[in-house]
């Protein structure tokens, strides 16, 4: 069954987007507009934490698409147990930081369960 494999990349994708496009207007931009002192006084510093804050939006991103893609191939399920164990600590990481149910971790939760699904079904 494709549809599972689909349904991660979309998830991934959709995750990965959101959490860039939403931080980087309600947080980073913010953050940035402030006067600087300390660590990000430096566009240097600031351009740094602006990368490491997006890493996660690029390996959920591609980890879907490599779910999809690995299933298109008739890959094992080395790479999806992977996919799957980094959705559900991000999720569960993100669950717990907050304190709250919040839209990023309950979508890297349904990623888990979707690559668990792409997994078992095939």
């Amino acid at each position: 069954m494709l549809v599972y494999a689909i349904i991660v990349a979309a998830l991934g994708i959709i995750v990965a987007i959101a959490h860039s496009m939403i931080s980087e207007r309600r947080l980073l931009g913010p953050l940035y507009a402030e006067p600087q002192s300390g660590v990000l006084a430096t566009k240097q510093m600031q351009n740094i934490f602006r990368a490491v804050f997006h890493m996660p939006s690029l390996a959920w991103a591609g980890l879907g698409v490599a779910v999809l893609l690995n299933r298109l191939q008739g890959g094992s399920d080395l790479l999806p147990y992977l996919a799957m164990t980094i959705f559900a600590l991000s999720g569960a990481g993100n669950l717990l930081a907050l304190r709250r149910p919040h839209p990023g971790g309950i979508i890297l939760l349904l990623a888990a369960i979707a690559t668990f699904s792409d997994i078992w079904f095939n």
